[in-house]
């Protein structure tokens, strides 16, 4: 009885090993995949944050002119061209644009002559990632900010 377990232990003896070594590689797959989700995440925060930075700029670049100029209840002139090179002024100043790949304005828009939307788009490329199993170039992604601009007497 004694020899029959001793012959069944020394056949499982490779198993174990093999099963050992691919429960770390799955480990080691799982933590590289979340690490790449993070920095995608990230990068999107960074893109928000300039997308706000680049909103701000556009608002603040409303001429309060059309406010003094008219009855005193006239909103000021926010205009889209003024707005779109504000916000790519601003985005021009920012330290190397957050170190992402590609950022340019999407889109900007003036919503009721006080409010501008800006949308930034920018390229991700997380590590970690077999470039040779997907896309080399990464990933699009896209960011909004707003701010609205307020002219008081």
């Amino acid at each position: 009885m004694i020899a029959r377990a001793r012959a069944a232990a020394a056949r499982e003896e490779g198993r174990a090993l093999l099963l050992g070594i691919g429960l770390i590689v799955l480990v080691l797959g799982l933590v590289l995949v979340v690490a790449s989700a993070t920095a995608v995440h990230l990068d999107l925060k960074r893109l928000t944050a300039l997308a706000d930075s680049a909103a701000a700029a556009a608002a603040d670049a409303a001429e309060p002119g059309a406010y003094y100029e008219g009855d005193g209840g006239a909103l000021p002139g926010l205009t889209g061209a003024g707005a779109r090179a504000a916000a790519q002024a601003d985005l021009g100043r920012q330290p190397a644009a957050g170190g992402l790949e590609e950022v340019q304005i999407a889109e900007v828009e003036v919503v009721d002559s006080t409010t501008v939307v800006v949308t930034l788009s920018a390229r991700s490329r997380p590590p970690f990632l077999p470039w040779g199993a997907i896309p080399s170039r990464g990933f699009i992604i896209r960011a909004s900010g707003s701010a609205r601009t307020l002219v008081a007497p």
